[in-house]
């Protein structure tokens, strides 16, 4: 593993990071195993544009396939997709070729990381990197759940032909108010979160002593989810209403881009790279916008809204009509209320994913008396899968807690016989973080879901691991007696693990200081949508030759070339 921070040479919009220190012919780690990485970091948040590869000068060292992973903050990494998939990068037949790549999609980042996959079996891992990319201009604004930003539009302005919001949004809570716009006949347009997916409504109140007529509009690949939202009780509402749901699983600390594009009835509704063409009723279609709430709004707007929150997360470059908003909010422009900064402050979780059939995560177990606790949270869309399972002391028996028909299920058993059988929880598969906890004290066993739903049990022998506790799958043993998994594997994320020795360091495990593991993404959460596309392919080159690049403002990017230092880059062991 190395880390280098790039001293960017910086031209207009334009920088390039060329990774091959002096003397050294380029990175090659000390063993060359999956489990070996490169990590760039730049001085700020950048837009990614293309990135090119050679293999280790003068030598028989180089990769033939890996990923690209991007980050903000150096954790909580991202894979790079194209076409919803995980790509893999074809990278280099030999030390002296460049393999360029013009990323379709351009990754904002501050953070790179290449992770090797294959290499010159007649190798070592070997690379040169270069990246190329173009300033990034990001104005934040931070909410804690309890402030938000009140904006009017200037009356006085001419009406617009149409109406334009657009907003980068992240965020670890799965629901809470984005926007919510009111006119002076009653219109009010709201963008929320709602369980993790985004929910868009539009409005027209009528008087309680009219007959009700109620429009919910299900469309394109969100019409199952949209349909199953409709039975949620708190979907009711005494007005005109069109309800719009785009994607899920937006609640992973993550950047994500949305806008809305209204000329009258005609709606552009787009979340990241997916586009929804809405035509909303006639009743709904003309509104002239007065007052806007970012991050939330007054308790009775709130009323309205199905998460009944305020926002807790990051807005970034938000514009409506070609105006910043957030421009406005540090000028005094725009009304701030309650407690809104104007950087980004997140809190850092390291998630791990389980992946395949062979991940496993196995933790050491010292032993503290009769009484023991174990908690993690979890995500996954399957209804079965091991969460936690341990041999106990004095050859007791074994323990297994899982997930069987999306429940909960705690069973010990011993010489064939279930000594023990209690379930908690339920619709455990929605892809949401649920928390489990285990606490054994007193002869008294409980299973916690959600801190709310628990289920006890009375054992008559100790319940603590004998040496390891394993969590989602086992190794692989010859004889088996180390840890047996008769049940379906995990697969899904977990985080915040906490045993008696309080918080497991997952970064520490992933530098094989502490604990073991096989097949785990370290701290990253790699679960998706479940109706959109997943795995891992090759990526076809669409450059194999330096090719001119251009920013925004149309400035060429020079061609690569090993010859030419346009940076420096400074490595250190981790």
């Amino acid at each position: 593993m190395q880390y280098v921070t790039c001293e960017t040479f910086s031209s207009g919009q334009r920088f390039i990071c060329l990774l091959c220190p002096a003397g050294a012919g380029g990175w090659s780690p000390l063993n060359s195993n999956k489990y070996q990485w490169l990590e760039i970091k730049l001085e700020q948040r950048t837009e990614i544009t293309a990135i090119a590869t050679q293999g280790r000068y003068g030598s028989s060292d180089w990769v033939t396939r890996y990923l690209l992973m991007f980050s903000d903050t150096g954790h909580n990494w991202r894979p790079y997709r194209q076409e919803d998939s995980i790509r893999a990068f074809s990278g280099n037949s030999n030390a002296d070729s460049v393999v360029m790549y013009k990323l379709q999609h351009p990754v904002i980042a501050q953070y790179l990381r290449i992770l090797p996959l294959d290499w010159n079996p007649n190798g070592r891992v070997g690379l040169r990197l270069e990246a190329y990319g173009c300033q990034y201009r990001s104005d934040v604004a931070s909410f804690d759940g309890s402030g938000h930003l009140l904006y009017r539009p200037d009356p006085s302005a001419n009406p617009a032909d149409k109406d334009v919001l657009s907003m980068n949004f992240k965020t670890l809570q799965n629901s809470g108010m984005l926007v919510h716009m009111e006119d002076h006949s009653g219109h009010t347009l709201t963008l929320e979160l709602f369980k993790g997916k985004l929910l868009l409504q539009f409005r027209k109140e009528i008087r309680r002593d009219k007959v009700r007529n109620k429009t919910r509009i299900c469309i394109g690949d969100a019409f199952e989810r949209c349909r199953r939202l409709k039975t949620e009780k708190n979907l009711n509402t005494d007005a005109n209403v069109a309800n719009f749901l785009l994607d899920s699983l937006l609640d992973d600390q993550h950047w994500h881009h949305v806008s809305i594009e209204r000329v009258r009835g005609l709606v552009n509704f787009t979340v990241d790279k997916n586009t929804q063409q809405l035509q909303l009723p006639e009743y709904l279609s003309h509104s002239e916008i007065n007052e806007i709430s970012f991050g939330g709004t007054s308790l009775a707007g709130l009323q309205k809204a199905h998460s009944r929150r305020n926002f807790h997360g990051c807005l970034e470059n938000v514009l409506y009509n070609d105006i910043s908003v957030i421009d406005r909010a540090k000028e005094k422009q725009v009304v701030i209320a309650g407690n809104v900064t104007f950087t980004c402050t997140e809190s850092i979780d390291v998630p791990v994913t389980f992946a395949s059939p062979g991940s496993f995560l196995g933790l050491p177990w010292v032993s503290s008396g009769e009484s023991m606790s174990v908690s993690l949270q979890f995500r996954t869309w399957n209804k079965a899968g091991l969460l936690m399972t341990f041999d106990l002391q004095h050859n007791a028996g074994t323990l297994w807690l899982y997930l069987s028909e999306a429940r909960a299920r705690l069973q010990i058993h011993k010489a064939g016989r279930i000594m023990t059988d209690i379930t908690a929880g339920a619709n455990l598969n929605d892809g949401q973080w649920h928390s489990v906890e285990l606490v054994v004290r007193r002869g008294r066993l409980a299973v916690t879901l959600d801190k709310t739903d628990s289920s006890t049990a009375s054992t008559s022998f100790p319940v603590a691991p004998d040496s390891q506790l394993f969590l989602g799958g086992c190794p692989n043993t010859e004889d088996g007696s180390v840890c047996r998994n008769p049940l379906n594997v995990f697969q899904g994320c977990m985080r915040l693990i906490r045993t008696d020795s309080g918080l497991v360091d997952l970064i520490k495990v992933q530098q094989m200081l502490f604990g073991n593991f096989s097949d785990l993404q370290m701290d990253m959460c790699g679960i998706v949508d479940r109706e959109a596309p997943c795995g891992v392919e090759r990526c076809t080159p669409q450059y194999t030759v330096p090719v001119p690049l251009r920013c925004p403002q149309g400035t060429d990017l020079p061609t690569p070339s090993p010859s030419v230092l346009w940076g420096s880059a400074v490595s250190r062991k981790l």
